[in-house]
């Protein structure tokens, strides 16, 4: 599929895929595409806003039969901030008025959020208010409407409980029973912080339905979390996972030694009674040589993205990053970016690990340095980009280290997929070489629209990964 390379990726759904452009005049058109990437139509978007509305288009959402496309305004007058939301047909024709969604001070807004629940009959739209004083918490507006927004299913204004100026809001989820949960990174008082743990924690907070608020403090003896990533799941759990990294304290710490993560947090909470269901630290010292010795050693994993099968089993999908930042004369300093090995850690419904596998690479400053996945019939595939060199690589000595340069040439790169089975069979494949091809994807800009399947974003064209 052309691409004029400001197109975003919308979808795919309904058998077509869709990208979105805004023009010059500021007109936000939409492309669809058949089920075999052939140009269909190009339709411009009319949102019933009016053309004194000056909007940005912040997502969309495609439920049963139809798209959702939210919209926020600055209203500069009013110094207040409109999330509206334009419900149209596959074709893109407005199905009824322009709805208000939600309207809060711009000014008092710390940030906002769209979501939809597990089971895709719920959406919802928060705000975070600012305290007027640091000391004080602030409160998270939010409204759940059912999927057809045409009904207002719940409504509050709660209060978050720890100091605004000793927390940071990830992110607000909503489950299948209208509860809402709040997803903070809390900073410990001095009464709170013990020698053996960390200084920071990571705090989910659920409000819900009906009853009192609950807290799901996640903290680990002698560890800290290098990276985490939370689900509500269509099973009706919550579902926490994290890597973990030691916490050395004293004057002959280790830096180094902080920066492997060789523990797995994972942790089960039940939607309906918000009791803990599992809780497990996995080991994951296999993930790194039996000697870690070189700085490029030293790399914690990141939980890029995992998911649940139908039994309860999980599949969890990791990278190796990090970033090192070098001083320069007169404070022009530069950082250094390194994408490594990729891991993927099977678990059965118990938490019990059925597989841990990895695949070596090491990059540093790449165009794409980081990873796609998707699942598919209880596998899982991850897809990257690295030197075709490595095509047969399998082990830290066989591989070839790709650095961005002004020498280096894109022609020398390809596509990889990598397929792991249940069982942890691996196999490594290139998808095509970019000597043969002039498609480059821009990860960045790329999708998973469903499971098995992945929309390309280059800067000419667009190309669909189907797995089969």
């Amino acid at each position: 599929m052309k691409n004029n390379g400001d197109e975003v990726i919308v979808g795919g759904k309904y058998g077509n895929y869709y990208t979105r452009n805004v023009t010059k005049d500021n007109n936000v058109t939409f492309k669809t595409f058949d089920s075999k990437a052939v140009f269909k139509k190009e339709t411009e978007a009319d949102f019933k806003l009016g053309k004194k509305v000056e909007y940005t288009y912040v997502k969309n959402m495609m439920i049963g039969k139809n798209i959702i496309n939210f919209l926020g305004e600055e209203k500069r007058k009013t110094k207040t901030f409109s999330v509206y939301a334009s419900i149209t047909n596959k074709d893109f024709v407005p199905q009824g008025e322009t709805l208000v969604l939600s309207e809060v001070n711009e000014k008092s807004m710390v940030n906002y959020g769209i979501g939809m629940s597990p089971d895709s009959t719920k959406v919802y739209v928060w705000s975070q208010i600012k305290a007027e004083k640091k000391k004080n918490p602030n409160s998270i507006q939010y409204k759940i409407f059912d999927a057809g927004l045409k009904n207002l299913l719940t409504e509050k204004t709660v209060e978050l409980p720890h100091d605004s100026k000793d927390s940071f809001v990830y992110d607000c989820l909503i489950d299948d029973f209208e509860n809402f949960y709040v997803a903070s990174e809390i900073m410990k008082s001095d009464d709170e912080q013990q020698r053996e743990e960390s200084e920071t924690y990571t705090n989910i907070t659920i409000y819900p339905k009906k009853g009192e608020m609950k807290k799901i403090p996640y903290t680990f003896k002698n560890k800290m979390i290098d990276s985490f990533m939370f689900q509500l799941t269509k099973s009706n759990t919550l579902v926490f996972t994290g890597f973990l990294s030691p916490i050395i304290k004293g004057f002959l710490k280790s830096k180094k030694r902080e920066l492997v993560s060789d523990e797995l947090a994972v942790v089960k909470t039940d939607c309906k009674t918000f009791a803990e269901k599992q809780n497990k630290i996995i080991n994951a010292s296999t993930l790194y040589p039996d000697k870690v010795s070189k700085v490029s050693e030293y790399v914690p994993f990141k939980v890029r993205n995992f998911y649940e099968q139908k039994d309860g089993s999980l599949s969890i999908v990791a990278e190796q990053y990090k970033s090192v930042y070098h001083s320069g004369y007169k404070g022009n300093g530069y950082y250094v970016y390194y994408y490594c090995d990729i891991a993927v850690i099977n678990l059965d419904n118990k938490l019990d690990v059925k597989a841990m596998v990895k695949m070596p690479k090491f990059q540093k400053d790449v165009k794409n340095p980081s990873i796609l996945s998707t699942t598919y019939k209880d596998k899982t595939y991850v897809i990257y980009e690295d030197e075709t060199k490595n095509e047969t690589a399998v082990t830290d000595k066989d591989v070839k280290k790709s650095t961005t340069s002004i020498f280096s040439k894109d022609n020398n790169n390809s596509l990889f997929l990598v397929t792991v089975s249940a069982k942890g069979e691996m196999k490594k494949e290139i998808i095509y070489s970019y000597d043969k091809s002039p498609i480059r994807p821009n990860f960045y800009k790329c999708k998973t629209v469903k499971d098995g399947e992945i929309m390309l974003h280059a800067d000419d064209y667009l190309g669909i990964l189907k797995i089969k």
